[in-house]
């Protein structure tokens, strides 16, 4: 057996590396939504908090199923997913939402909550691992969400996401804000009509996004 040498993955550089990935906002985003389906949601919520040109924190809320303590504590782990080689299910390599959101920002904060049971929180902060600070994803604790973004998310389940720390917006935010509801009313469209092409009913309720407080509605690309 060979003695241990150098770790398989310097995971501060890889991770910063990452950033660097092709992710656009859109798409960073859809991640979120496609986890927020899975996880059975009926409304989903997006609100900036913005300056003129920059966004300060991004938030998304749902009333999905929530997770347990022990999917929490390993949702932000780039490779890992509840859901990994689901071929019925979107994020099925489990990297996604995580690798789309680091490419946005800097601090990845989720709150989850599961029926009958207490918010639990978790995060990363990519400023904490390039200082060394930060080898692991902290282990959840119990706390509520944050006041200004408490109401995104379902009260008696579901998932809080807050993205802060928001360094990396490539389109103008006037250019970004005239383009998210158009983008998100035709990319979800089957989910927002619960229909699939052919007609036949998807879900069990339909899908409700609502950006910014104004409800997403649903756009046919043909029309």
């Amino acid at each position: 057996m060979p003695a241990d040498g150098a770790p398989l993955v310097n995971a501060a550089t890889a991770i910063l590396s990452m950033r660097s990935s092709s992710f656009d906002e859109l798409s960073a985003y859809g991640e979120v939504v496609d986890n927020s389906i899975q996880a059975e949601a009926t409304n989903v919520k997006m609100k900036f908090d913005t300056t003129s040109k920059l966004i300060r924190k991004l938030a998304f809320g749902d009333d999905g199923i929530g997770m347990n303590a022990e999917i929490l504590s390993s949702c932000l782990s780039l490779g890992w997913s509840s859901r990994y080689n689901d071929r019925e299910g979107i994020g099925r390599f489990g990297v996604g939402m995580k690798l789309g959101a680091i490419h946005q920002c800097k601090r990845v904060e989720v709150w989850s909550k599961q029926k009958g049971g207490s918010w639990l929180f978790t995060y990363i902060d990519l400023d904490e691992i390039e200082r060394g600070s930060m080898e692991s994803i902290p282990s959840p604790i119990e706390q509520e969400p944050p006041i200004e973004f408490a109401s995104l998310a379902g009260s008696e389940q579901g998932t809080l996401i807050v993205w802060s720390k928001y360094d990396n917006l490539r389109k103008r935010l006037l250019e970004l804000m005239g383009e998210i509801k158009f983008w998100a009313g035709r990319t979800f469209r089957y989910f927002i009509w619960n229909k699939g092409p052919k007609g036949e009913q998807i879900r069990e309720n339909p899908l409700t996004i609502t950006i910014n407080g104004e409800k997403v509605h649903a756009l046919d690309p043909l029309y």
